[in-house]
């Protein structure tokens, strides 16, 4: 099985774990190796791909279980936004890295030097400007009615908004953790060989949820 189609087949069992957008992505966006429009001139310099790495392992970090640098988080990432997104959400991404860097230097120095807490703080940051973008884009959605003074929902856009920043980063460090060997065998129930299908499994105490 070609690696976009397992991408496409996973993502459909992940279900809620990703947003509408991104699954949209998924399933829709990746393209085939050699097409033209493939985002082949895509890629993260290397502070980028380092400052990925460093924000999925906050998100996700290493305890007495794998973290997002042991499962790869970073090279998945790019991979994504290369195979799967337009040019306008890859640009937005960057932009997003380039404001983590700007809130980062704020507090003393660029993200991946930060002391974790300050690191935190960062991150925080950057969730509550993806709520505000979110919410401003929902409003600029709709339009209000001049004679009835009703909401309804504004059809004359074509182009969907991109993700904000961080929305996506966080969406694509779950959806590439969960998917790889070390977040399915060591931080989830991995059954290597499935038995027959159960609908309600009793759970024990502690039970880790099952690999998928």
């Amino acid at each position: 099985m070609k690696r976009r189609d397992a991408l496409q087949r996973v993502a459909l069992m992940m279900g809620g774990v990703v947003s509408a957008p991104t699954m949209m992505a998924i399933l829709n966006g990746c393209k085939a190796s050699g097409d033209a429009t493939s985002g082949a001139a895509f890629s993260l310099t290397k502070d980028f791909q380092a400052l990925v790495a460093e924000i999925a392992e906050v998100i996700i970090p290493k305890t007495d279980t794998p973290g997002a640098k042991d499962a790869g988080v970073g090279p998945f990432v790019e991979m994504m936004l290369k195979d799967c997104y337009t040019e306008a959400q890859q640009q937005h991404f960057i932009k997003g890295l380039e404001d983590v860097e700007a809130e980062s230097k704020k507090l003393g120095s660029a993200f991946v030097a930060l002391a974790a807490d300050k690191k935190i703080q960062v991150i925080a940051t950057m969730r509550d400007k993806a709520k505000a973008e979110s919410e401003n884009t929902e409003k600029k959605a709709k339009q209000v009615d001049s004679e009835s003074g009703l909401t309804k929902e504004n059809t004359s856009k074509k182009v969907e908004p991109p993700v904000p920043f961080f929305n996506l980063m966080k969406e694509l460090t779950v959806f590439g953790f969960f998917t790889s060997e070390p977040g399915a065998t060591q931080t989830l129930d991995f059954v290597p060989i499935p038995g027959r299908y159960d609908g309600c499994i009793k759970m024990e105490p502690g039970q880790k949820a099952y690999a998928i």
